[in-house]
């Protein structure tokens, strides 16, 4: 799954026109991609997100949820309530954990306080997803001499 196409097929779907149908097809779509799983076949959202819960962590696995970040920011795209939402939050944050706990998300919060948390989060989620950048100097970790860093 390309997420980068993937994320801006998403904005395309769900933008000035507002057709959510096209954009659920375009998360279908990539959960499929992301999982290997057979075109034929219909499938729903909720499908995908309970194939992609049981599914072992990958750079897909991830790539998927980061996805359901940036859905999560278009209002109404996504279920705000019940089992489907609890599924969907729960699979976001057993997959990108360690993202998270970087953007200060509160695990301990009620299920309206981390919905609009992850609300939000699609603005910034890249920049969680990054590796963590060594605290010290490249020479004095003995990678390159001095003179070079």
């Amino acid at each position: 799954m390309d997420l980068d196409k993937a994320r801006a097929d998403l904005a395309q779907a769900s933008g000035a026109g507002k057709d959510f149908n096209t954009a659920r097809a375009v998360l279908i779509d990539s959960g499929t991609q992301a999982f290997g799983l057979p075109g034929s076949g219909a499938r729903s959202l909720a499908d995908i997100i309970r194939i992609a819960a049981e599914a072992p962590p990958s750079r897909a696995r991830r790539n998927f949820a980061a996805l359901l970040v940036h859905a999560l920011g278009v209002e109404g795209l996504l279920p705000h309530r019940g089992d489907a939402a609890e599924a969907l939050r729960s699979f976001v944050e057993r997959a990108l954990i360690n993202a998270l706990r970087r953007a200060g998300y509160p695990f301990d919060g009620s299920a309206y306080d981390k919905r609009r948390f992850l609300a939000g989060l699609h603005a910034t989620i890249d920049e969680h997803l990054r590796p963590l950048e060594p605290t010290m100097p490249r020479w004095l970790q003995g990678i390159v001499p001095p003179d070079e860093d």
